[in-house]
């Protein structure tokens, strides 16, 4: 419902309750500007006409013409249907090679079916969260293949099993009485 603009009425807001009401009483609403608009009963007219116009048209196809408009309705569902799996056919080759770069796999789909819509900023922020993903994991084996320093003899040399293997009983015993820590660390898998 449409309000009515009280600042085109002259004075309204120090006027009594009493002249408010007066001049809305007297004011009048000017008529609405429906310039663009379709009148009501000319939209009602023209969509009868083109109704009845398809009716007739319609009727006027001969048995041939439908089997030809049937034929290509088909055609066009089938043709449809092949674009649709010839691009989840893209999307799945895709993503196998992704996942034979390495990438996990909901971050694959998700790259495959960007590429195969052409969307390559997506693309490439996945493969930046997949090379990430790689220098995470690669500085992670490498602190875990980090040997641990000793402590105290800094500039010793580091044995290992291979070394005490190699020593006499006598120099084992007292490596083992010298090193106590050090023996047990490299016979804890035994």
């Amino acid at each position: 419902m449409a309000k009515i603009d009280v600042s085109n009425i002259e004075g309204y807001a120090e006027m009594t309750a009493e002249e408010k009401l007066a001049a809305l009483e007297g004011y009048e609403m000017p008529d609405p500007d429906y310039t663009g608009y379709v009148k009501k009963d000319l939209y009602d007219k023209t969509a009868s006409d083109l109704s009845q116009k398809k009716k007739e048209l319609a009727e006027r196809m001969t048995e041939d013409e439908r089997k030809a408009q049937a034929e290509q309705d088909k055609y066009n569902e089938m043709l449809q249907k092949y674009n649709e799996l010839l691009r989840n056919q893209q999307i799945l080759s895709t993503k196998n090679s992704y996942l034979a770069l390495g990438y996990e796999e909901s971050l694959a789909e998700a790259t495959a079916q960007a590429l195969v819509d052409g969307d390559m900023e997506t693309v490439f922020a996945n493969q930046r969260l997949h090379q990430d993903g790689i220098e995470s994991r690669v500085r992670a084996g490498i602190l875990s293949e980090t040997p641990r320093p000793r402590g105290g003899n800094e500039g010793a040399p580091v044995m290992t099993k291979e070394d005490l293997r190699k020593m006499s009983d006598r120099d084992r015993f007292k490596f083992q009485q010298e090193h106590p820590e050090e023996y047990k660390q490299i016979y804890k898998g035994e």
